[in-house]
Protein backbone atom coordinates (compact mmCIF):
# COMPACT_ATOMS: atom_id res chain seq x y z
CA UNK A 1 0.00 0.00 0.00
CA UNK A 2 1.21 3.37 -0.62
CA UNK A 3 1.18 6.47 0.70
CA UNK A 4 -1.62 7.96 -1.70
CA UNK A 5 -3.45 4.81 -0.26
CA UNK A 6 -3.02 5.70 3.21
CA UNK A 7 -4.20 9.02 2.36
CA UNK A 8 -7.21 7.79 0.11
CA UNK A 9 -8.32 5.38 3.09
CA UNK A 10 -8.28 8.14 5.42
CA UNK A 11 -10.95 10.28 2.94
CA UNK A 12 -12.82 7.54 2.93
CA UNK A 13 -13.62 6.74 6.53
CA UNK A 14 -14.15 10.39 6.69
CA UNK A 15 -16.65 10.41 3.83
CA UNK A 16 -18.21 7.20 5.03
CA UNK A 17 -18.67 8.73 8.72
CA UNK A 18 -19.96 11.67 6.65
CA UNK A 19 -17.57 13.94 8.76
CA UNK A 20 -17.31 16.60 5.77
CA UNK A 21 -15.33 19.23 7.53
CA UNK A 22 -12.29 17.22 8.55
CA UNK A 23 -11.39 15.84 4.84
CA UNK A 24 -9.71 19.37 3.32
CA UNK A 25 -6.92 18.17 5.75
CA UNK A 26 -6.12 15.04 3.54
CA UNK A 27 -6.76 16.30 0.40
CA UNK A 28 -3.41 18.07 -0.46
CA UNK A 29 -1.76 14.94 1.29
CA UNK A 30 -2.97 12.78 -1.04
CA UNK A 31 -2.46 14.88 -4.02
CA UNK A 32 1.07 15.20 -3.38
CA UNK A 33 1.46 12.04 -2.32
CA UNK A 34 -0.13 10.46 -5.53
CA UNK A 35 1.72 12.90 -7.80
CA UNK A 36 5.35 12.75 -5.76
CA UNK A 37 5.49 15.86 -4.47
CA UNK A 38 7.29 15.09 -1.12
CA UNK A 39 10.27 16.20 1.16
CA UNK A 40 13.51 13.95 1.32
CA UNK A 41 11.70 12.08 4.37
CA UNK A 42 8.58 11.81 1.76
CA UNK A 43 6.56 13.77 3.76
CA UNK A 44 3.74 16.15 1.56
CA UNK A 45 5.34 19.01 0.92
CA UNK A 46 4.38 22.62 -0.05
CA UNK A 47 7.70 23.93 -1.14
CA UNK A 48 8.59 20.60 -3.42
CA UNK A 49 4.38 21.02 -4.84
CA UNK A 50 5.06 25.22 -5.44
CA UNK A 51 8.83 24.26 -7.31
CA UNK A 52 6.78 21.67 -9.46
CA UNK A 53 3.41 22.21 -10.03
CA UNK A 54 1.81 24.02 -13.46
CA UNK A 55 2.37 27.83 -12.65
CA UNK A 56 -0.07 30.89 -13.99
CA UNK A 57 2.01 32.34 -17.27
CA UNK A 58 2.75 35.45 -15.45
CA UNK A 59 5.14 33.95 -12.86
CA UNK A 60 8.84 34.41 -13.61
CA UNK A 61 9.69 33.22 -9.86
CA UNK A 62 7.92 31.18 -7.40
CA UNK A 63 9.12 33.15 -4.24
CA UNK A 64 5.78 35.03 -2.64
CA UNK A 65 3.03 32.56 -4.86
CA UNK A 66 0.70 30.62 -3.75
CA UNK A 67 -0.74 27.02 -4.26
CA UNK A 68 -4.21 27.11 -5.53
CA UNK A 69 -7.08 24.46 -6.04
CA UNK A 70 -8.23 24.78 -9.47
CA UNK A 71 -11.51 23.67 -8.07
CA UNK A 72 -11.89 24.62 -4.41
CA UNK A 73 -12.00 21.71 -1.97
CA UNK A 74 -14.86 23.08 -0.37
CA UNK A 75 -16.59 22.49 -4.19
CA UNK A 76 -14.56 19.09 -4.36
CA UNK A 77 -16.70 17.75 -0.41
CA UNK A 78 -19.64 19.22 -1.63
CA UNK A 79 -19.30 17.29 -5.08
CA UNK A 80 -18.66 14.12 -2.56
CA UNK A 81 -21.44 15.30 -0.16
CA UNK A 82 -23.84 15.13 -3.21
CA UNK A 83 -22.46 11.60 -4.81
CA UNK A 84 -23.64 10.50 -0.79
CA UNK A 85 -26.87 12.08 -0.51
CA UNK A 86 -27.74 10.22 -3.65
CA UNK A 87 -26.77 7.12 -2.94
CA UNK A 88 -24.38 6.43 -5.34
CA UNK A 89 -20.79 6.87 -3.35
CA UNK A 90 -18.38 4.10 -3.58
CA UNK A 91 -14.91 4.02 -3.04
CA UNK A 92 -14.08 3.99 -7.23
CA UNK A 93 -17.00 7.03 -7.33
CA UNK A 94 -14.97 9.10 -4.90
CA UNK A 95 -11.26 8.38 -5.83
CA UNK A 96 -12.78 9.57 -9.67
CA UNK A 97 -14.36 12.15 -8.66
CA UNK A 98 -10.69 13.38 -6.52
CA UNK A 99 -9.23 12.50 -9.87
CA UNK A 100 -11.43 14.59 -11.98
CA UNK A 101 -11.30 17.78 -9.83
CA UNK A 102 -8.10 17.85 -7.44
CA UNK A 103 -5.39 19.52 -8.85
CA UNK A 104 -3.51 22.18 -7.65
CA UNK A 105 -1.88 25.33 -9.65
CA UNK A 106 0.78 27.75 -8.24
CA UNK A 107 -0.14 31.61 -8.83
CA UNK A 108 0.84 34.98 -7.33
CA UNK A 109 -1.27 36.79 -4.61
CA UNK A 110 -2.25 39.25 -7.20
CA UNK A 111 -4.22 36.70 -8.98
CA UNK A 112 -5.50 34.94 -5.70
CA UNK A 113 -7.44 38.26 -5.23
CA UNK A 114 -8.94 38.06 -8.81
CA UNK A 115 -10.08 34.38 -8.48
CA UNK A 116 -13.30 33.90 -6.83
CA UNK A 117 -13.73 31.64 -3.87
CA UNK A 118 -17.13 29.58 -5.65
CA UNK A 119 -16.85 27.83 -8.92
CA UNK A 120 -19.19 30.37 -11.70
CA UNK A 121 -22.86 29.13 -11.03
CA UNK A 122 -23.26 28.10 -14.23
CA UNK A 123 -20.24 25.36 -13.42
CA UNK A 124 -23.02 23.64 -11.26
CA UNK A 125 -25.42 23.31 -13.66
CA UNK A 126 -23.30 21.47 -16.61
CA UNK A 127 -23.15 17.99 -17.13
CA UNK A 128 -19.31 18.18 -18.37
CA UNK A 129 -17.66 20.73 -15.42
CA UNK A 130 -14.31 22.32 -16.32
CA UNK A 131 -11.76 22.69 -13.65
CA UNK A 132 -10.41 25.79 -15.57
CA UNK A 133 -13.70 27.76 -15.26
CA UNK A 134 -13.03 29.51 -12.32
CA UNK A 135 -9.57 30.74 -13.62
CA UNK A 136 -10.31 31.34 -16.84
CA UNK A 137 -13.50 33.53 -15.15
CA UNK A 138 -10.31 35.51 -13.71
CA UNK A 139 -8.60 35.30 -17.09
CA UNK A 140 -5.50 33.43 -15.42
CA UNK A 141 -4.00 31.31 -17.75
CA UNK A 142 -1.64 28.19 -16.63
CA UNK A 143 1.16 26.69 -18.31
CA UNK A 144 1.21 22.82 -17.72
CA UNK A 145 4.31 21.72 -16.18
Amino acid sequence: MTDADIELQHIWLEVQAQRWQNLSRFLFSYYCYKHNLVSKTNKACWETARANLPASTSIQTRNNTIIEPLVPEETIVGLLKAICKDGDMTFDAMTETLNAFLHYVVISKKEKAQLKANMPASWYQQHTKSVMARFEQAEILVQPK
